[in-house]
């Protein structure tokens, strides 16, 4: 199938792109006058402003206009909307995101000892933990979607692309803007803008937004809809002051806060194991372990729950659901705050810009994950495993007294009221960052060097409580001999739950250090159609780990780590204009993902140390076509790559975790090899429509992946890449949309309306079922969104105008299941569906 996709898509390209080019021809020659088409498009991808269509990169811009249109609030809302960009929902914080990138995913880990493999930039500040991406974000002038390995200008974390969110500098005259809506849910909203205007020199601007709505789903165990599952409340303000030093520099300084609360969206049970013991897999030719599950299906089966409706729940289904059962009542509160100070200035030869910001992320959350409520079942402890056997069978155990059989063979086994799995998590985030770059041009060349500097510090103290199942006949069998039989026979209750709790508590800290340097050379000068350009930057991480717990107890002494890693990447890039709106480009670049620590693996055998795991890193090769055509009213850009991945990181469950635990680690995978290609256009169709679209192709090839564990103790690991599958990778991605506009008679009042079709094939979650027994099962569904807004915009209001917009998202309603967890040996597996349809109606005004 992706073949198929692969060649379709392919000849498609090829097909539009010469059309595009012949038609371009003839428009030439026929065209004689000058129609209004495309905007031009600005962007800073290469630290300037330079017309999108001359960057020599894959680059996707969202306008504010579309951002207010699509009701952007935050980065989880622009997956689908570039080529070869998914980002899912977190699991158990409200304000994490799970980018992928062409194929290269962040992973849905949201430990501090792994670093994003996507960068996330707002207004140049590096927004370093991947529980805090999904942040909301106001005043917002555009989105750049980089995609590709950024390397060289904007860091070491982005061997998959980035998002740069851009927001808008003050005013220096008066501005309000405020707008208000409802939906369904009972979801309302509020946001107002103001800049005052410039006083003693000074502009400034103030935002504030509220928005909350009830939950989506059902949980019967809480009788408040505000605290449903997808039940969340949020405000953030924005301030910013900015001042002109003399017509050729500024500061301007970004004070922002949010805070998030909710309810994450529920855990759907969908398989669950019966414990039937799991035998080696045979992988060209070598054997390989895989994780044993237990029997939770029999356990269930048995158990009795405490509010009867929550049985029917309790079976597993690959299904919808309207209702849960969270005994949990899961909840979660995010805060994320911050200061930006940015400082440049123009000295005529070269300019230079100072960017320094301070972050804070504070997380706190507890969730129920498996969505089925509390229940009642036999418990198992080694003090009454013969509880219930008969006094003829305790005869044969020497450790048992004459005068203690009757009364252990009356002794039933005692029980326990439990769920499958919950958790609890505290985390506490702080970055510095510091950037300065110098850059110039003259008529044949533009320049950029530029130094950077990262700090970090983040502690987490999370908790699992889980209900591990065991099959107490194993026990018999295994240790009772030719008694083992007669013990099983007459067991009173075969399958017995442990209590298992678990705590990880660390604190970890990180400094990044690079310095870079670009430059563009144009040949004959800047109109000769020819651009040339290199760069290079050289990194040098140092990270640190003191952990304090893993586990039910504290080992004796606290387990440390600490690694050292560096990198130099390069850049090299050539365009060439070969007709007018016509640019040919060709890019290899290098990018680097520092290495880190598994929080949750066990120290180093007979040490306390922790061992680390290697950089990622990557080297691309792409060409593309940049086109804008028939008198800037078709924009058509394509570009093709070719990826090598050694040490590609990727995430997997820990096969050796403590009994009864559930932990996942990053993997380095060996070489892996990405080829894709994404298309983008624009299109003026009349005075009244217009449409735009994208579409993206993945294939990933694995050709080392030493995961592998051999039943012979000591022998090396086992390369399973002919079994590994991508996780939170949708190898084909698709994305279109028709606009329209009909000026009214009415002042400036214009009906606009969208309606926008977006595609992501399914996506798996974790690399293979060595690890994850059920990852088939649960591989998600294709996604097929529908989404809608119609309304009039420029409305006269006395010296102001207004809109109102009505709005719809997932119009067909549909139930796409999007993210799946596999507790491995925890023996069930399940996951979240996409929010179902929404609604409502946007009224706003402006000054």
């Amino acid at each position: 199938m992706a073949k198929t996709y692969g060649y379709a898509a392919l000849h498609l390209i090829l097909g539009v792109s010469s059309l595009a080019i012949a038609s371009q021809a003839m428009a030439q020659e026929v065209s004689t006058t000058a129609e209004p088409g495309l905007d031009e498009i600005v962007v800073t991808a290469q630290k300037r402003a330079q017309n999108l269509q001359d960057v020599p990169i894959a680059i996707s811009a969202i306008s504010a206009e579309k951002i207010e249109q699509l009701g952007v609030k935050d980065s989880r809302d622009l997956s689908g909307l570039a080529p070869n960009v998914v980002i899912t929902q977190g699991t158990t914080s409200n304000s994490a995101a799970v980018f992928s990138m062409r194929g290269i995913s962040n992973g849905g880990s949201e430990s501090f000892g792994v670093d994003a493999a996507n960068g996330l930039y707002v207004d140049g500040i590096y927004i370093a933990r991947g529980g805090a991406m999904g942040l909301n974000v106001m005043d917002i002038e555009r989105v750049e979607v980089l995609r590709g390995p950024q390397g060289t200008l904007f860091g070491r974390n982005t061997t998959g692309g980035a998002v740069h969110f851009i927001s808008r500098a003050p005013s220096s005259t008066f501005r309000l803007k405020a707008e208000a809506g409802y939906g369904n849910f009972n979801a309302w909203n509020g946001k107002i803008s103001v800049d005052p205007g410039e006083l003693a020199g000074i502009s400034t601007s103030f935002s504030y937004s509220h928005s909350e709505r009830d939950g989506v789903i059902d949980n019967i165990l809480q009788p408040r809809d505000s605290r449903d599952p997808g039940a969340r409340k949020s405000d953030a303000l924005r301030a910013a002051a900015r001042i002109d030093l003399g017509g050729t520099g500024s500061i301007q300084y970004i004070f922002d806060w949010t805070r998030i609360k909710g309810t994450p969206l529920p855990f759907i049970l969908t398989n669950v194991a019966d414990g039937t013991p799991r035998p080696p897999i045979t992988i060209n030719g070598q054997q390989v372990v895989v994780t044993q599950q237990a029997p939770v299906a029999q356990y269930l089966a048995g158990a009795t729950f405490a509010n009867p409706e929550c049985a029917a729940l309790a079976v597993p289904s690959r299904t919808y659901r309207h209702e849960v059962c969270n005994n949990i009542l899961s909840r979660a509160v995010d805060k994320t705050w911050g200061h930006n100070l940015q400082v440049q200035n123009d000295f005529g030869g070269f300019k230079v810009k100072s960017t320094t910001g301070y972050r804070f992320w504070n997380s706190d959350n507890v969730t129920d994950l498996d969505g089925i409520g509390a229940f009642s079942g036999p418990a198992f402890t080694n003090a009454t495993l013969f509880n219930g056997m008969p006094a003829s069978l305790l005869q044969f155990i020497p450790t048992i007294p004459a005068a203690a059989r009757p009364f252990i063979a009356a002794s039933p086994v005692p029980t326990v009221t439990q769920d499958l799995f919950d958790v609890a998590n505290s985390r506490r985030h702080k970055q510095f960052s510091e950037e300065v770059e110098i850059s110039g041009d003259t008529s044949t060349l533009d320049w950029v060097v530029g130094g950077f500097y990262f700090w970090e510090k983040g502690s987490e103290n999370g908790f699992q409580n889980s209900g591990f199942i065991l099959d107490t006949n194993s026990i018999f069998l295994a240790n009772f001999g030719p008694l083992g039989p007669a013990f099983a026979a007459a067991n009173p209750a075969r399958y017995r739950m442990v209590q298992t709790r678990a705590r990880l508590k660390y604190t970890t800290s990180a400094e990044s250090t690079a310095l870079y340097g670009q430059a563009t050379f144009y040949p004959g000068g800047r109109d000769s159609g020819i651009r040339l350009t290199a760069g290079g930057r050289y990194t040098w991480d140092e990270k640190m780990m003191l952990r304090t717990q893993n586990g039910a107890a504290p080992p004796l002494a606290p387990e440390t780590g600490r690694a050292k890693f560096s990198k130099f990447t390069w850049n090299l890039m050539a365009g060439y204009d070969v007709a007018d709106g016509i640019n040919l480009y060709a890019r290899a670049a290098t990018g680097y993902r520092s290495g880190g620590f598994n929080s949750q693996d066990p120290a180093i055998t007979g040490t306390n140390q922790l061992g680390s795991f290697k950089p990622e890193k990557v080297t691309s090769y792409e060409i593309g076509l940049k086109s804008e055509l028939f008198n800037r009213r078709l924009r058509f850009n394509v570009a093709a790559y070719h990826n090598i991945y050694d040490n590609l990181a990727v995430l997997g469950p820990v096969t050796n975790a403590p009994v009864g635990t559930f932990a996942t680690r990053i993997i380095n995978a060996g070489k892996v090899v990405y080829n894709g290609f994404e298309v983008e256009t624009q299109a003026v169709l009349t005075d009244n429509f217009s449409l735009d679209g994208s579409l993206g192709y993945i294939d990933i090839n694995y050709k080392e992946f030493l995961a592998g564990q051999s039943p012979t103790p000591g022998a090396p690991p086992v390369n399973i890449a002919p079994i590994v599958t991508p996780g939170f990778t949708s190898p084909l991605t698709a994305n279109v949309a028709l606009n329209a506009q009909f000026p009214l008679n009415w002042g400036n009042a214009t009906l606009r309306g969208r309606i926008g079709y977006t595609h992501e094939d399914g996506k798996y979650n974790f690399s293979s079922s060595v690890g994850s027994p059920f990852n088939e099962q649960i591989k998600g569904d294709d996604i097929d969104l529908i989404d809608a807004q119609i309304g009039i915009d420029g409305i006269p209001l006395g010296t102001g105008e207004g809109e109102v917009r009505l709005w719809v998202k997932n119009l067909t309603n549909a139930k796409d299941f999007v993210r799946s967890i596999d507790y491995g040996q925890l023996g069930f597996a399940g996951g979240y569906y996409a929010e179902p349809r929404t609604y409502g109606i946007t009224v706003g005004a402006k000054f």
